[in-house]
């Protein structure tokens, strides 16, 4: 067989010095994907921290009791961006008081559609919403050509704000502020969302898997380790991608989720520094 004649540390130097930062790069590459998975998912459950609970709500859906005090954690996007510091805030400044205070609480009390387009809502003299997002946001949020063309507000820079898009950003996801606590449903991730995540996951993590996994069969382990740890990484992702889908109706799938991805993670570390001892170090084909 190949992988008993074939060794890692029989290659010459210029394989081992192109294989030695393509593992680093692999290795570094699932620590970054890991500290990705944590900032995205750790608040999901709108509590801080990575639990099973934010796995729940992105894969599953969770019924959650919803506080004022959750509530003003969990501003929408264009809340945040609006605030101090936020990224639009110094644009929206531009505009005076008047156009702050017309933003900031139309957003604090829930963005409704009502009061959209009425000037004058909080303070008799002030714009109505849609002027000023069309004055101080739609030159870059806008469909056609705008720097964050990827969350109009309006179509192109010259046409009006719409309601139905500025509301993707501005819709508070647990609603306005209010002093009584509610049970509330926190849906999971919609289906287009995890269609696109399955996509790009399965189509890239596989191929450098199997790479790592073809090299591990070349080091001088012995079979019964390969045998078990060579499929391991494939394995635990399927699982891990199956379950993504399943946990939506089946929540134990949940606990899958989590265990698939430590053993990949596990398994796939191990490859990766046995195939780098085995290249620098290991014992030379005769």
């Amino acid at each position: 067989m190949m992988t008993d004649t074939v060794r890692l540390a029989s290659l010459p130097l210029t394989a081992k010095l192109l294989l030695t930062p393509f593992l680093a790069l692999i290795g570094c590459g699932y620590f970054v994907a890991l500290l990705n998975i944590y900032e995205h998912h750790q608040d999901a459950d709108l509590e801080p921290g990575l639990t099973f609970n934010d796995l729940r709500r992105v894969y599953h859906g969770i019924d959650k009791l919803v506080t004022s005090k959750t509530q003003q954690q969990n501003p929408s996007p264009m809340q945040k961006m609006t605030s101090p510091g936020g990224k639009m805030r110094p644009k929206l400044e531009k505009g005076g008081e008047p156009a702050v205070r017309a933003l900031t609480r139309w957003l604090a009390d829930g963005a409704q559609e009502a009061d959209f387009a009425r000037a004058g809502v909080y303070q008799a003299g002030d714009p109505s919403v849609k002027q000023v997002i069309a004055q101080r946001c739609i030159e870059c949020h806008n469909a056609t050509d705008g720097e964050e063309s990827d969350v109009p507000y309006a179509q192109s820079s010259s046409s009006e704000p719409e309601y139905v898009l500025v509301i993707k950003e501005a819709a508070p996801e647990l609603g306005p502020v209010v002093t009584e606590s509610k049970m509330m449903h926190l849906a999971p991730k919609s289906v287009a969302d995890l269609v696109q995540i399955t996509h790009a996951h399965i189509l890239a993590m596989p191929v450098f898997t199997v790479i790592i996994g073809g090299l591990f069969l070349l080091t001088g382990l012995p079979q019964r380790f390969k045998l078990v740890v060579g499929p391991l990484p494939m394995v635990a992702m399927c699982f891990d991608f199956a379950s993504w889908w399943l946990a939506r109706p089946f929540e134990p799938f949940v606990y899958v989720i989590a265990a698939a991805g430590a053993v990949f993670g596990a398994s796939l570390g191990v490859q990766i520094l046995c195939v780098s001892a085995s290249l620098w170090f290991g014992k030379k084909t005769t």
